[in-house]
Protein backbone atom coordinates (compact mmCIF):
# COMPACT_ATOMS: atom_id res chain seq x y z
CA UNK A 1 0.00 0.00 0.00
CA UNK A 2 2.77 2.46 0.96
CA UNK A 3 4.72 1.63 -2.20
CA UNK A 4 1.63 2.19 -4.36
CA UNK A 5 1.00 5.55 -2.68
CA UNK A 6 4.59 6.60 -3.44
CA UNK A 7 4.35 5.55 -7.07
CA UNK A 8 1.11 7.54 -7.42
CA UNK A 9 2.89 10.65 -6.13
CA UNK A 10 5.77 10.04 -8.52
CA UNK A 11 3.36 9.57 -11.43
CA UNK A 12 1.53 12.79 -10.45
CA UNK A 13 4.84 14.65 -10.22
CA UNK A 14 5.85 13.33 -13.63
CA UNK A 15 2.54 14.45 -15.15
CA UNK A 16 3.01 17.90 -13.65
CA UNK A 17 6.56 18.13 -15.04
CA UNK A 18 5.39 17.03 -18.50
CA UNK A 19 2.59 19.62 -18.38
CA UNK A 20 5.04 22.37 -17.36
CA UNK A 21 7.42 21.36 -20.15
CA UNK A 22 4.60 21.40 -22.72
CA UNK A 23 3.54 24.92 -21.67
CA UNK A 24 7.15 25.98 -21.72
CA UNK A 25 7.45 24.64 -25.25
CA UNK A 26 4.32 26.56 -26.27
CA UNK A 27 6.00 29.76 -25.07
CA UNK A 28 9.01 28.78 -27.16
CA UNK A 29 6.81 28.31 -30.21
CA UNK A 30 5.20 31.71 -29.66
CA UNK A 31 8.67 33.26 -29.47
CA UNK A 32 9.53 31.71 -32.84
CA UNK A 33 6.36 33.22 -34.29
CA UNK A 34 7.23 36.59 -32.75
CA UNK A 35 10.72 36.40 -34.25
CA UNK A 36 9.22 35.79 -37.67
CA UNK A 37 6.70 38.62 -37.29
CA UNK A 38 9.34 41.13 -36.17
CA UNK A 39 11.63 40.10 -39.02
CA UNK A 40 8.85 40.36 -41.61
CA UNK A 41 7.68 43.68 -40.19
CA UNK A 42 11.24 44.97 -40.35
CA UNK A 43 11.62 43.90 -43.98
CA UNK A 44 8.27 45.43 -44.97
CA UNK A 45 9.09 48.54 -42.97
CA UNK A 46 12.33 48.96 -44.91
CA UNK A 47 10.46 48.71 -48.20
CA UNK A 48 7.56 51.00 -47.28
CA UNK A 49 8.81 53.50 -44.74
CA UNK A 50 11.62 52.70 -42.31
CA UNK A 51 12.87 49.62 -40.43
CA UNK A 52 12.00 48.70 -36.86
CA UNK A 53 14.58 50.22 -34.54
CA UNK A 54 16.36 47.47 -32.55
CA UNK A 55 15.18 44.49 -34.61
CA UNK A 56 18.42 42.62 -33.98
CA UNK A 57 17.94 43.03 -30.21
CA UNK A 58 14.35 41.80 -30.32
CA UNK A 59 15.18 38.79 -32.47
CA UNK A 60 18.18 37.94 -30.29
CA UNK A 61 16.10 38.01 -27.12
CA UNK A 62 13.31 35.99 -28.73
CA UNK A 63 15.92 33.38 -29.65
CA UNK A 64 16.94 33.21 -25.98
CA UNK A 65 13.31 32.53 -25.09
CA UNK A 66 13.09 29.86 -27.81
CA UNK A 67 16.09 27.92 -26.57
CA UNK A 68 15.47 28.34 -22.83
CA UNK A 69 11.84 27.29 -22.94
CA UNK A 70 12.36 24.43 -25.39
CA UNK A 71 14.97 22.63 -23.24
CA UNK A 72 12.58 20.81 -20.90
CA UNK A 73 10.17 19.54 -23.54
CA UNK A 74 13.08 18.41 -25.68
CA UNK A 75 14.30 16.38 -22.70
CA UNK A 76 10.83 14.91 -22.11
CA UNK A 77 10.76 13.84 -25.77
CA UNK A 78 14.31 12.41 -25.48
CA UNK A 79 15.43 14.85 -28.16
CA UNK A 80 18.84 15.57 -26.64
CA UNK A 81 21.83 13.65 -27.87
CA UNK A 82 22.61 10.50 -25.94
CA UNK A 83 24.73 7.49 -26.75
CA UNK A 84 23.17 4.27 -25.54
CA UNK A 85 25.04 1.83 -27.74
CA UNK A 86 26.59 -0.05 -24.82
CA UNK A 87 24.26 0.87 -21.94
CA UNK A 88 21.14 -0.74 -23.49
CA UNK A 89 22.96 -4.08 -23.59
CA UNK A 90 23.76 -4.04 -19.88
CA UNK A 91 21.50 -5.54 -17.20
CA UNK A 92 18.54 -3.41 -16.10
CA UNK A 93 20.01 -2.71 -12.64
CA UNK A 94 23.33 -1.52 -14.14
CA UNK A 95 21.40 0.70 -16.56
CA UNK A 96 19.64 2.22 -13.55
CA UNK A 97 22.92 2.83 -11.73
CA UNK A 98 24.45 4.49 -14.80
CA UNK A 99 21.24 6.53 -15.23
CA UNK A 100 21.45 7.66 -11.59
CA UNK A 101 25.05 8.74 -12.04
CA UNK A 102 24.41 10.69 -15.27
CA UNK A 103 21.22 12.27 -13.93
CA UNK A 104 22.89 13.38 -10.69
CA UNK A 105 25.77 14.82 -12.72
CA UNK A 106 23.35 16.58 -15.11
CA UNK A 107 21.30 17.92 -12.23
CA UNK A 108 24.42 19.26 -10.56
CA UNK A 109 25.61 20.97 -13.73
CA UNK A 110 22.27 22.66 -14.38
CA UNK A 111 21.88 23.74 -10.76
CA UNK A 112 25.25 25.47 -11.14
CA UNK A 113 24.06 27.04 -14.42
CA UNK A 114 20.92 28.34 -12.68
CA UNK A 115 22.93 29.70 -9.78
CA UNK A 116 25.40 31.46 -12.07
CA UNK A 117 22.57 32.88 -14.20
CA UNK A 118 21.05 34.38 -11.05
CA UNK A 119 24.42 35.86 -10.05
CA UNK A 120 24.96 37.21 -13.57
CA UNK A 121 21.45 38.68 -13.77
CA UNK A 122 21.94 40.44 -10.43
CA UNK A 123 25.18 41.93 -11.77
CA UNK A 124 23.36 43.10 -14.89
CA UNK A 125 20.74 44.80 -12.69
CA UNK A 126 23.38 46.54 -10.58
CA UNK A 127 25.33 47.76 -13.61
CA UNK A 128 22.17 48.64 -15.56
CA UNK A 129 23.32 46.78 -18.69
CA UNK A 130 21.10 47.35 -21.73
CA UNK A 131 21.29 46.61 -25.44
CA UNK A 132 22.87 49.26 -27.61
CA UNK A 133 20.00 49.96 -30.00
CA UNK A 134 16.66 49.19 -28.30
CA UNK A 135 18.02 49.86 -24.79
CA UNK A 136 16.41 46.65 -23.49
CA UNK A 137 17.75 45.39 -20.15
CA UNK A 138 19.60 42.09 -20.30
CA UNK A 139 18.65 40.70 -16.88
CA UNK A 140 15.09 39.48 -17.63
CA UNK A 141 16.43 37.24 -20.36
CA UNK A 142 19.13 35.84 -18.11
CA UNK A 143 16.39 35.00 -15.62
CA UNK A 144 14.50 33.32 -18.48
CA UNK A 145 17.54 31.12 -19.14
CA UNK A 146 17.60 30.20 -15.44
CA UNK A 147 13.88 29.39 -15.51
CA UNK A 148 14.28 27.21 -18.61
CA UNK A 149 17.14 25.36 -16.90
CA UNK A 150 14.98 24.94 -13.78
CA UNK A 151 12.28 23.29 -15.91
CA UNK A 152 14.98 21.05 -17.37
CA UNK A 153 16.10 20.16 -13.83
CA UNK A 154 12.56 19.01 -13.07
CA UNK A 155 12.69 16.66 -16.06
CA UNK A 156 16.11 15.38 -14.99
CA UNK A 157 14.75 14.83 -11.47
CA UNK A 158 11.93 12.66 -12.88
CA UNK A 159 14.52 10.69 -14.87
CA UNK A 160 16.63 10.32 -11.73
CA UNK A 161 13.66 8.90 -9.82
CA UNK A 162 13.01 6.44 -12.66
CA UNK A 163 16.69 5.44 -12.72
CA UNK A 164 16.68 4.93 -8.95
CA UNK A 165 13.63 2.71 -9.31
CA UNK A 166 15.36 0.74 -12.06
CA UNK A 167 18.55 0.41 -9.99
CA UNK A 168 16.67 -0.80 -6.91
CA UNK A 169 14.14 -3.11 -8.56
CA UNK A 170 16.46 -4.34 -11.28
Amino acid sequence: MERNMGSNKIASFEKLVVLISKWSDRISQMAVAAMMLVTIANILGRMVWRPIYGTFDYVSFFSVIVVAFALAYCAVQRGHISVELIVVRLPRRVQGIIGCFTNILSLGIFVIVIWQCMVFAERMIRTKQVTMTALLPFYPFIYIIALGCFFLCLVILVDLIKSLDKAVKG
